[in-house]
């Protein structure tokens, strides 16, 4: 299959610099699993300039090529399309700065199914191991690149207010790729049905009076909290919220002369609402509860610190967008969104790379995954590997102290 035309192949390589192309090909990863929401490739153009020959590396993300019901599903969830517009329009609005201040890969071609970036493994960047939670460091230049990422939201609409003469909002002209779709909602109970049945197995609270009745009655309706939270917040100025943080969406470059750097990729699942919505769900995405309780604050202080500085440099004063005092507030406020995702996320991202390409790059098993059952997959890897099940458990049972039995009583709140 075709993926892209010798007209756009030429395209991308003037893109680089170059106006002869020799060859190109198409590589596959050897990590099937790389993109759990598309297929990327390595995409290698041949080229001349004064003589000499050279190679492109580049970076491909495409629909699902064989697995159909995987490609239909994302098409019907309008995942591809969001991302599409996304980098062909919004993001064209928003400022992506070179050296440390950058926040995502450069974009050198792009059609609804066929995005093509640089190649970011060749200036050293990495993904993190998606079984480990991360480092100190990581986590800090994750969260000054979002913070990066989330201050061109807010620049932007004071920009286009500014020009307009009123207040100006992104869910004005982009509402329809900023929300949750409805159909996505299966994938999102078949999740939760699979963290209650694991609780019931795992948990180290399972014995307490009434324990099934209780996680099955509180938990849903978390999630129906976090249904709600995902749309526009009426309290605090909104942003364009990732919302996908873990380990296969974020890429980090580490020098031992330099900070840490992270740049952030898909933007399949962006909704608009309170930027702690991304904040807390990238920490607990990819921190253990210790790390959690000894670092949020702190992180906390430089999210803020980093906003600030990005929204001055544009003339902007913070106290405008987002007063200090209540940015603690509306973190607690995002917790219940980030449990329950990470609830959905990570007994995903912390299984071996083998088990996820086993469970989830089979194309007859993918309906199943994603929109029926997935309770017996992560149980029975739990009983195979006692890291993912301390993981999982420990990250679970944060739900269950804090919303099922918060004064460890056995009565129900």
């Amino acid at each position: 299959m075709e993926l892209l035309t010798r007209k756009e192949i030429n395209y991308i390589a003037k893109q680089c610099g170059f106006t002869k192309v020799l060859d190109c090909v198409t590589e596959e990863f050897p990590d099937k699993v790389l993109g759990y929401l598309g297929d990327h490739l390595k995409l290698i153009i041949e080229v001349e300039s004064n003589g000499t020959k050279s190679k492109l590396n580049l970076f491909v993300k495409c629909m699902p090529r064989y697995d159909k019901w995987k490609a239909k599903y994302l098409t019907d969830l309008k995942f591809f399309k969001k991302e599409y517009v996304m980098l062909s329009s919004l993001f064209k609005e928003f400022e992506n700065h070179k050296g440390t201040r950058k926040w995502r890969p450069d974009l050198l071609f792009i059609k609804e199914d066929i995005f093509v970036f640089e190649n970011v493994a060749l200036l050293g960047y990495e993904m993190p191991h998606n079984q480990k939670t991360m480092h100190y460091e990581d986590v800090k230049a994750t969260v000054e690149t979002l913070a990066r990422f989330h201050a061109q939201s807010y620049i932007y609409e004071e920009k286009k207010s500014k020009e307009l003469g009123r207040p100006y909002r992104i869910w004005e002209d982009y509402s329809d790729y900023l929300h949750e779709p409805n159909r996505g909602l299966s994938w999102r109970d078949t999740g939760r049905n699979a963290a209650i049945e694991y609780l019931k197995v795992y948990s180290t609270h399972r014995s307490k009076p009434n324990f099934n009745r209780y996680i099955g009655k509180i938990i849903p309706a978390l999630f129906d909290t976090a249904m709600e939270l995902m749309k526009p917040s009426t309290e605090y100025r909104n942003v364009v919220a990732h919302r996908d943080l873990w380990t296969n969406n974020i890429f980090l470059k580490k020098e031992s002369n330099s900070p840490c750097h992270a740049l952030f990729v898909d933007y399949q699942t962006v909704v608009y609402s309170s930027p702690m919505l991304d904040l807390s769900s990238l920490i607990y995405f990819n921190t253990t509860r210790s790390d959690r309780e000894a670092w949020t604050k702190e992180f906390l202080e430089l999210y803020y610190t980093v906003l600030s500085r990005e929204l001055d440099n544009a003339g902007i004063d913070i106290e405008h967008i987002f007063s200090k005092c209540i940015i603690s507030e509306a973190y607690e406020k995002s917790l219940v969104f980030a449990l329950t995702q990470a609830a959905l996320i990570t007994p995903i991202v912390a299984m071996s790379k083998q088990k996820r390409e086993e469970i989830f790059d089979d194309p007859e098993l993918s309906e199943r995954i994603n929109v029926v059952s997935r309770s017996k997959e992560f149980i029975d890897y739990a009983k195979e590997d006692a890291n993912y099940q301390t993981r999982v458990t420990e990250l679970l049972d944060e739900i269950v102290e804090r919303y099922v039995f918060p004064n460890d009583t056995n009565e129900l709140i």
